[in-house]
């Protein structure tokens, strides 16, 4: 994950500006889903986002804004422009709190997400003193799509369009909200505050240019981040103070290995990254005079040490042909296939270094090249000594291993699906199942083991995803303390389901079941299988505990001091409506006093609208409702005619409408 802080308005010419990184988020064409949740919005700022919200939406895009009109700040052009862009905008008003929100989410391939100070204002996204974090993260990062996850259950109620509080944005809500005084206009009529309104459209004092040119050109990748090596960079007095007891450490580990390759797997991770803090030091011109001269005392090896490794192995392979040559006189070995022949991995070794040669010239270097062709070595093999097929044979597996190198660099490991729908990948995918049963076997080569290994390949798949699951279960306990995870577990939704399943189905391999023994997981498979439907959990019961202890239990869904509790107690009444609880739920949810309904608030508020157009005719007959005698009741009959006109309206409530008289 790449994790950046992004700030502006201290310095005078500040380019990487907030508003320069949203802007060239949305010229990323990998995110498909763009979500913005934003307090302000004004059209002397998202004017700068139009070309790339454009050219996003040409491309079938989903963009969504959500936008605040709490202060009068938000005008009636700036909704008015992304109308006319084509963007699916809400507004969301609330009497009670103001909605104040900067969050900018963009989704695809790969996921961003934008959250500081910054509003959707000229002001903001270019000229105040502001500041952001943003996340960038592909979709195998769990702590990514864990916060990913957080914020849209968060905002889960404006996603799925139930707030009461939200509203779809048109032109006759743009008029209605600013004939209303909730929205203000850019031009500044005499009744608007326009010392005001205007810091937010221009710097407080003096004037400042954007270079437009500048616009959407920044970019995020992994290269581009170094807070990691920048950590490694410093030296502070207690990296002197323990310079000397690290260096005694590595003495000590060369005397039992015979090599100063510290594994990034050693049990001091302390003394890990002291040994790569030496490399990095080195490699920035950064190290003490004085460690550097001990190091090379030593023959510490300062450069990759990847490549001092395969140069050992190389090195020593080498001298097995070159005793070969000594003893036999021939260097060019025949390739032998059974694995118990005494040469089998030397045979191995000399083909696989002619592969090099012919098809990967990066992979031997010209000191390797001059050794071998020393003792008479032929890089093209002899009839008599090599067929043409086990050639292509090699030369094919050389190939599979670049292309595999190529997936990692792209996806970060080499676990590729044999069902991936990219037809290269599919390829790959089968090829690596086939070195995976011949290391099974035993019959693979140990030269094709280490580079196999060397490259990340998993051996057993299956125990690998298996440990996953163990680890995120063990994660659960040291959390909450059992293994009783929810079926509706939201920070990791399929662990809930996993452990549901080895509790009533268990598991059919011994291994399994005995490492689930030994981290104290119980009962595996002997729990009784039950309809999921309403399956009461232990969270279920931790969330109407917390619920009994206010005075005032039925809260809005918008609950401040805890918005989980009211998100989960309007899923209730929800699920309630749509009979998906049980009566144990029903009873326990009552007896509290909860009031539950079959409907929903904003069914209640449709209903509600249809009595008073019922009382209307009675009273008054036929005649058309006018804005003089109800402005609310106005504006929603209005607001109908645009659903029905833009195919938002049932056929049923259609129907209802017409019968009424007001369509």
């Amino acid at each position: 994950m790449i994790v950046k802080f992004l700030g502006h308005g201290l310095n005078e010419n500040d380019k990487e500006t907030v508003g320069n990184y949203i802007c060239s988020s949305l010229n990323e064409s990998y995110f498909d889903k763009i979500t913005f949740f934003v307090a302000f919005l004004r059209k002397s700022g998202i004017k700068y986002l139009k070309p790339y919200i454009k050219k996003r939406i040409e491309e079938k895009k989903t963009i969504t804004f959500y936008v605040g009109i709490d202060e009068n700040v938000t005008s009636k052009e700036a909704l008015e422009f992304l109308l006319e862009l084509g963007v699916e905008t809400y507004v969301y008003y609330s009497s009670q709190f103001i909605y104040h929100p900067k969050i900018y989410i963009f989704e695809g391939s790969r996921n961003r997400i934008i959250l500081g100070s910054t509003n959707l204002t000229k002001a903001g996204l270019f000229f105040n003193v502001e500041s952001a974090i943003l996340l960038d993260f592909k979709n195998d990062n769990k702590s990514g799509l864990k916060v990913l996850s957080q914020l849209t259950n968060f905002y889960s109620s404006l996603i799925d369009k139930s707030d009461k509080n939200l509203e779809k944005v048109d032109l006759i809500l743009i008029e209605k909200l600013y004939n209303q005084g909730l929205i203000s206009s850019e031009k500044f009529t005499s009744n608007e505050n326009k010392n005001r309104i205007s810091n937010f459209d221009f710097p407080k004092f003096g004037s400042k240019s954007i270079d437009e040119d500048k616009l959407g050109k920044l970019s995020i990748s992994e290269s581009n981040t170094n807070a990691v090596y920048n950590s490694l960079l410093k030296i502070t007095d207690e990296y002197l103070e323990e310079w000397d007891s690290f260096y005694q450490k590595l003495q000590v580990f060369y005397t039992k290995n015979n090599h100063f390759t510290v594994p990034k797997t050693h049990e001091d991770k302390s003394f890990y990254k002291w040994y790569r803090q030496q490399k990095l030091l080195y490699s920035n011109n950064l190290i003490p005079e004085e460690h550097f001269k001990k190091l090379s005392e030593i023959n510490f090896h300062f450069e990759d040490a990847h490549e001092l490794f395969w140069n050992r192995l190389w090195m020593e392979n080498y001298e097995l042909l070159k005793k070969h040559y000594h003893e036999t006189g021939n260097a060019n070995l025949k390739r032998e296939k059974e694995n118990t022949h005494p040469l089998f991995k030397l045979s191995n070794w000399v083909a696989l270094e002619r592969g090099k040669y012919h098809k990967n010239p990066r992979k031997i270097n010209d000191l390797q090249i001059e050794l071998l062709e020393e003792i008479g070595f032929e890089w093209v093999a002899s009839g008599a000594n090599r067929t043409g097929n086990n050639r292509n044979t090699d030369d094919e597996w050389l190939e599979r291993i670049t292309q595999l190198e190529e997936y990692k660099e792209i996806h970060g490991d080499c676990n590729v699906s044999q069902t991936n729908p990219i037809p290269k990948y599919k390829s790959l995918g089968k090829w690596l199942n086939g070195q995976r049963q011949f290391y099974k076997h035993d019959n693979l080569p140990e030269d094709r083991v280490n580079l196999l290994e060397e490259l990340g390949v998993i051996w057993n798949v299956e125990v690998y995803k298996f440990e996953i699951k163990i680890k995120e279960i063990l994660d659960y306990k040291d959390k909450y303390g059992d293994y009783d995870v929810p079926v509706n577990f939201k920070e990791n939704p399929g662990l809930g389901n996993y452990v549901y399943r080895l509790k009533t189905k268990g598991v059919k391999e011994d291994w399994k079941l005995s490492r689930l023994n030994e981290i104290g997981f119980k009962n595996i498979g002997k729990k009784k299988r039950r309809e999921k439907k309403g399956h009461i959990t232990k969270q279920w019961f931790d969330m109407l505990n917390t619920l009994k202890q206010l005075k005032n239990v039925n809260i809005s869904k918008n609950y401040a001091s805890n918005p989980k509790l009211g998100i989960w107690l309007n899923n209730q009444k929800k699920a309630y409506r749509n009979d998906k609880l049980k009566e144990e739920q029903i009873s326990a949810l009552k007896e509290i006093g909860i009031v539950l309904s079959k409907e929903s608030e904003k069914t209640k508020r449709w209903n509600d609208y249809i009595e008073l157009i019922e009382l209307f005719r009675e009273e008054f007959g036929n005649i058309e409702i006018t804005e003089n005698y109800d402005q609310e009741l106005y504006g929603w009959i209005k607001l109908q005619e645009s659903n029905m006109l833009s195919n938002r309206l049932k056929a049923k409530k259609i129907e209802i409408l017409k019968k009424l008289k007001v369509l």
